[in-house]
């Protein structure tokens, strides 16, 4: 497909048309996955990228120069991947049995305290939300589904569950702020 065709497609999305981002998304899925799996070289973690590459394209895309969605895209694939490689190093430093620990890991009663605090403020919060956007955050976070499976069982369009995803993290991350301050 043609770069015009990107920058018309890219028009229609900020014009709110939903198709178009669904359009978007299946140009790119296959390419992207292929372009992960060769930095990854696991299915599963590129999949993982995939989904985060696209809410974070989501998050940003009223912002991208239409004329570079394409190499934009792969960018933020790139990253993503970087991402994940540096969760799973750290996670192979993390599992390293260290000879001499001389502190406790495990949180003090004050921090877990504070955590079950967070936890219990922030279900409170989750409630505040839209139905939709509730359950495509407890489903994503507490179920661990991805956006593909989420989008099925809600019987709506990946893009619509993306969306959902995106406007109910902003309005979380408002409602948290506010009950912070």
């Amino acid at each position: 497909m043609t770069q015009d065709a990107d920058e018309i497609l890219l028009a229609r999305f900020r014009s709110g048309d939903s198709q178009a981002l669904e359009a978007i998304c299946l140009r790119y899925e296959g390419p992207l996955f292929q372009f992960l799996v060769g930095l990854l070289r696991d299915h599963h973690q590129a999949e993982d990228a995939l989904q985060e590459t696209l809410v974070r394209a989501l998050e940003r895309l009223d912002a991208v120069d239409p004329a570079h969605l394409r190499g934009w895209l792969f960018t933020v694939a790139y990253h993503q991947a970087m991402l994940f490689r540096r969760r799973q190093k750290c996670r192979r430093v993390a599992n390293v049995p260290m000879a001499n620990a001389l502190t406790d890991p495990a949180p003090g009663p004050c921090s877990l305290a504070e955590q079950r605090d967070d936890v219990r403020r922030l279900r409170a919060l989750l409630e505040l939300l839209p139905a939709g956007q509730r359950e495509v955050i407890r489903q994503r976070v507490y179920e661990g589904k991805r956006f593909r499976e989420i989008a099925e069982a809600l019987g709506c369009p990946l893009n619509t569950a993306l969306a959902r995803m995106r406007e109910g993290l902003k309005r979380l991350r408002l409602l948290w702020e506010q009950s912070h301050a």
